[in-house]
């Protein structure tokens, strides 16, 4: 059976995936699909980094004439500098949002592209959800205990993440710790068990050939460029989008879960200010990026590269295979 040919390009926030995507998108004549927990969430744009939309988008966006009625109520891609980009705005910021309804959805759009002739290209930072592309996987073993899902809750961030490293450090190192959803379950998952997270998967047969890129870039140089788009988001009004999201959906909700929103959070709660907090932004932003790039590079799949041609070779090869 010949498995469909996807590009997948991974590696750390701030390190130019999205530029990446769009140049392969552009030489190949395919279609971006966002692999990022965050992106999923509608209201939440400057705070995710998402790229901004073209100001003249297609007729199919904006003009009627000769376009069925179904296709008017169709999701409808949003385009960067011509490109079709897939998996934003997908949900609210207080809804449920987990890595088999992204695997059912990145599935979906993956076949669409396909069916059009062109070249699905995942793009994204989030390693559980490339993952769930690539090797299928499913959970097991782990019941839920109210009682216990109720300890887990009392337990902050910091406190579940830590429980998590000292059990299972791969587990750590892969987990979203923006998600605190998935830092309950995880916990659950390991308490419950005893074992490590990866000994209590399953692995489905793999559904594409893929090539999966990922951008090296040194650490100093990584670390400018996040410093650098904080800044900018601060400049692009962080405040007002949190404070937004905040009046509508409460402090508690998952869209304050994220690095950027909950820091400016504890900001409008008066727990520090608004200096400390913009610190703070840039520190958690640099931890998480160390830790997405352990989670990639322990992945022997990928192909490291520095530029945009070295990208587009490694593309070109395979594609032609």
């Amino acid at each position: 059976m010949i498995l469909p040919k996807i590009l997948i390009v991974v590696g750390p926030t701030a390190c130019g995936k999205t530029g990446m995507g769009i140049a392969l998108a552009k030489r190949f004549d395919g279609e971006v699909i966002a692999a990022d927990s965050r992106t999923v969430y509608r209201g939440m744009d400057i705070g995710t980094a998402k790229s901004v939309p073209d100001a003249n988008p297609p007729p199919f966006m904006g003009e009627t004439e000769g376009v069925s009625i179904s296709n008017l109520f169709a999701e409808q891609p949003r385009m960067v500098e011509g490109v079709p980009h897939w998996g934003f705005d997908l949900v609210e910021p207080d809804e449920p949002f987990s890595v088999s309804d992204f695997q059912a959805y990145a599935d979906k759009k993956i076949a669409e592209v396909v069916k059009q002739g062109k070249v699905p290209i995942v793009v994204g930072g989030t390693g559980l959800y490339i993952r769930a592309i690539l090797d299928r996987p499913n959970f097991g073993g782990a019941t839920p205990s109210a009682e216990l899902r109720a300890e887990l809750e009392e337990m902050t961030d910091n406190e579940l993440l830590e429980e998590i490293a000292s059990r299972d450090p791969d587990a750590a190192a892969a987990i979203d710790d923006r998600n605190r959803r998935r830092l309950v379950r995880a916990l659950e998952i390991l308490r419950t068990t005893g074992g490590t997270l990866a000994e209590h998967q399953e692995f489905g047969k793999p559904l594409y050939d893929a090539l999966q890129i990922g951008i090296a870039m040194e650490r100093e140089t990584l670390y400018m460029r996040i410093d650098q788009r904080v800044d900018d988001m601060i400049a692009q009004g962080l405040i007002d989008e949190v404070r937004e999201l905040m009046n509508k959906y409460g402090a508690e909700s998952q869209a304050m879960t994220g690095i950027g929103y909950r820091q400016i959070a504890d900001f409008f709660a008066g727990k520090e200010k608004l200096r400390e907090a913009v610190l703070r932004i840039k520190y958690d932003s640099h931890h998480y990026a160390k830790r997405q790039e352990t989670w990639f590079r322990r992945d022997v799949r990928i192909v490291w590269v520095s530029t945009i041609d070295e990208a587009t070779k490694l593309a070109d090869n395979f594609l032609k295979r």
